[in-house]
């Protein structure tokens, strides 16, 4: 049975572990990337800071789909207002792993969604993280989902909705093969099979994805417009990923956060991905969004943001004070400079005066680089691939 296959391979730890270790998320910068582009701040992410906000009320009841090994609802826990969690998964074997890192309020069972009944009227939140694009039958799960929402409950989502199957077009194609192209081979070389350097990437073959995984994007394409039609959505933040999702996978452990040259050709590839989100020329493949039932008249909750985290106050100072800028953006040209330090700080700060005074300087960033250093190099040309496009 297809189910019995994809909870195999979700349940294999080996699996997901690697899978964790050589997605483009296991890289810190693109990290930094996403909470940027969901909360506005690299320091803070969309769990504790944008989530929270339709957690409304207090003693909340709340409901975690596709849960794997359990790390969001732990974090959820942790918070005040929530009084018990129950999360489900397909996978008896994460569930299991789960259930050992558990804190009491956390409750625990096996569930398909494809095809099993949720208790009715039950809950005040219900989360669902990167497991509608693994269901087939949507309509089922959606009409389950309401089913189990109070009247006044929230439905939050953060979900891959691109294209099914990852059959990306062929403008994503070069867009990606543009990138790869700019960085060392030492950097493009496969995190499972070190003696494979990539020199390409292309869609995955349509059959091989479905042998592979059978529920994998599924119906992806559909998760938002089968949202729209059942739920009123509150809001929504296009997270992006429909390069560094595909660009990254396999290689993200190459790139070392506490490299200058190395961090900073990660923020060259993510500034790419974002000037093509900005100008239309790609959709985002991931979002996070926020719904209700229809009728409903729940609002966001005026919740605090929680403290930064400790490690975002340690950051650099603003390479743009000392440092030319060419007539680059400001941050492009912060990005730039901050690869010429021997180490970096966690984030550096934005400084608007600095930004304005840049403007002012003349000198050529580009003679600080050394075309016969092969990071150097990487690095001109993603600034060339980032000037191709404006």
């Amino acid at each position: 049975m297809p189910g019995d296959k994809v909870a195999a391979r979700w349940g294999d730890a080996g699996f997901t572990h690697t899978l964790a270790e050589i997605n483009w998320t296991a890289s810190i910068a693109v990290l930094l990337y996403l909470n940027e582009r969901t909360t506005g701040d690299p320091a803070r992410n969309w769990v504790t800071s944008w989530m929270h906000r339709w957690f409304v009320g207090d003693n909340l009841r709340v409901l975690v789909l596709g849960c794997g090994e359990g790390w969001l609802e732990r974090v959820i826990a942790t918070w005040p207002f929530v009084d018990r969690i129950d999360a489900v998964d397909l996978s008896a074997e994460a569930i299991e792993r789960a259930k050992a890192q558990a804190p009491p309020q956390i409750s625990y069972s096996v569930a398909d969604l494809n095809r099993d009944a949720l208790p009715e009227n039950a809950y005040d939140v219900v989360v669902a993280h990167m497991i509608l694009h693994h269901i087939e039958d949507l309509e089922h799960a959606y009409a389950q989902i309401e089913r189990t929402m109070k009247r006044d409950a929230t439905l939050v989502i953060n979900e891959y909705t691109g294209p099914n199957r990852f059959q990306f077009s062929d403008a994503v194609e070069g867009y990606i093969n543009e990138l790869l192209a700019c960085l060392p081979a030492r950097l493009r070389r496969s995190a499972l099979d070190p003696a494979k350097t990539y020199e390409r990437k292309e869609r995955p073959p349509l059959q091989q994805m479905i042998d592979l995984d059978p529920s994998e994007a599924v119906r992806s394409e559909e998760v938002m417009p089968l949202l729209r039609e059942r739920f009123e959505v509150l809001d929504e933040c296009a997270m992006g990923g429909t390069l560094l999702h595909h660009l990254m996978y396999d290689i993200a452990p190459n790139f070392h956060f506490d490299s200058p040259k190395e961090r900073s050709m990660v923020e060259l590839m993510c500034e790419r991905e974002n000037d093509l989100l900005r100008n239309g020329a790609i959709a985002s493949d991931f979002l996070i969004a926020a719904a209700r039932k229809r009728g409903s008249s729940v609002r966001m909750a005026n919740r605090p943001l929680p403290p930064r985290p400790k490690e975002a106050l340690d950051v650099d100072r603003d390479p743009l004070w000392s440092g030319p800028s060419s007539g680059l953006r400001p941050r492009i040209a912060r990005i730039l400079l901050a690869s010429r330090q021997p180490k970096r700080a966690n984030l550096f700060a934005e400084n608007p005066v600095a930004a304005a005074l840049a403007r002012f300087r003349p000198a050529d960033l580009r003679d600080r680089f050394d075309r016969a250093d092969e990071d150097d190099a990487a690095l001109l040309a993603l600034l060339d691939a980032i000037n191709s496009a404006r």
